[in-house]
């Protein structure tokens, strides 16, 4: 039987991102998983890697993911500048230090 799992969106919880409502998983983490075929939903919602992620709510992040394309590439496009900003600051502390 198939429990209805919702997505939410908390400013206390992973920053405000959208998640499994009951976990701090992220949707687009879970969607750029599954959507690039990296893992299936039997391997993200596996007690090994998951375990908090049932497979009602893995189908739901996927489907709030696929409905909302623009909000995720947003997310992403944060995310790689986060990534940007935190290798220019490593290098600048390496030169710094030599």
């Amino acid at each position: 039987m198939s429990k209805h799992v919702e997505i939410v969106k908390t400013p206390e919880v992973l920053g405000g991102k959208p998640r499994v409502e009951g976990t701090r998983i992220g949707v687009r983490m879970i969607g750029d998983m599954v959507r690039r075929g990296d893992w299936t939903v039997e391997e993200i919602t596996s007690d090994e890697h998951f375990p908090d992620l049932t497979r009602d709510g893995a189908e739901a992040a996927l489907r709030y993911y696929d409905d909302h394309p623009d909000e995720m590439e947003t997310l992403r496009t944060q995310r790689e500048a986060t990534f940007e900003r935190l290798r220019e600051r490593s290098r600048a502390q390496q030169r710094s230090d030599t």
